[in-house]
């Protein structure tokens, strides 16, 4: 069996995406789930809070990155910084660019 090598900057990536798509699923899933995913949307952009959830939900970053931190798996830490500079130029993107 081949063995995961943790320290790449790729698996950083993947870590620094998935935890915030998981937060605003939870999210939807606690508080909207009686809405479907497109009504939750229209509802977001209705009341252009889109911005602030998914900033909110980009903190769950935190958990990956003191992860690999603490693991000294520095190259993956750099993915997960990477990932949420990604997530800060959406939410920059949707702010300032999108109709409101």
């Amino acid at each position: 069996m081949k063995k995961i090598i943790w320290d790449k900057l790729y698996i950083g990536l993947i870590s620094g995406f998935i935890p915030p798509v998981l937060a605003v699923l939870i999210y939807y899933w606690i508080n909207y789930s009686y809405m479907t995913k497109g009504e939750f949307i229209r509802y977001l952009q209705m009341g252009q809070t889109y911005t602030q959830l998914i900033t909110l939900c980009v903190q769950t970053n935190l958990v990956p990155f003191y992860l690999f931190i603490n693991k000294e798996k520095y190259n993956a830490t750099k993915g997960v910084i990477a990932a949420t500079f990604l997530w800060a130029a959406l939410v920059v993107y949707l702010k300032f660019f999108t109709e409101q």
